[in-house]
C-alpha cells in the first residue's frame, strides 16, 4: 500500500465519476466555458491534517461534486443523480490501487444544480523528523 495523498483521493473521485458516467465531462476547478448538461465539477473544499499518537496523522479531504442537470430534468434529475452518487462515491480507488471509503456524504440542490459534499478521512504515516542536532567535537 502506497501513501495516500490529497491528489490521489481527488483522482480516485474523478475516476469513479468517469466509470459511472462515461458520457459526462468531469471538470476540476473553475469552468469558464463549455459547460454542458450532465457535466460534473469536482472542487476541493478542505484538506485537514490532524496529528495522532506516534507517527500517525489523519487526513480529511472534502470535495464538492457538482452535477449540472438538463433544464428539462432539473431538480428531479439532480435527485436521481444524488441517489446514484451515494453508491458510486461510497468507496473509491486511487490510481495506486488503494481503496478509500467515504464517511461523509451530504447533498444540497441550489438552482437545480446538485452539490454533493463527500469526505474521505484516512490515516497516514508521518515519519519522525531527523535529529537536527550536529555532533559536536569536544576538545
Amino acid at each position: 500500500m502506497a501513501e495516500i495523498n490529497f491528489n490521489q483521493v481527488y483522482d480516485g473521485v474523478t475516476l469513479a465519476l468517469h466509470r459511472a458516467f462515461p458520457k459526462a465531462h468531469i471538470h476540476g476547478g473553475v469552468i469558464k466555458q463549455d459547460l454542458k448538461d450532465g457535466d460534473f465539477n469536482v472542487l476541493p473544499i478542505t484538506a485537514n491534517h490532524t496529528e495522532q499518537m506516534g507517527t500517525r496523522a489523519q487526513h480529511k479531504p472534502v470535495f464538492d461534486v457538482i452535477y449540472y442537470p438538463s433544464r428539462a430534468g432539473g431538480r428531479t434529475e439532480s435527485l436521481r443523480v444524488a441517489h446514484q452518487l451515494a453508491y458510486v462515491l461510497r468507496t473509491i480507488q486511487t490510481p495506486n490501487g488503494d481503496k478509500v471509503h467515504c464517511l461523509t456524504f451530504d447533498t444540497t440542490i441550489e438552482d437545480d444544480a446538485l452539490h454533493c459534499l463527500v469526505g474521505y478521512p484516512h490515516f497516514v504515516y508521518v515519519p519522525e523528523p531527523a535529529d537536527p542536532m550536529e555532533n559536536l567535537k569536544i576538545e
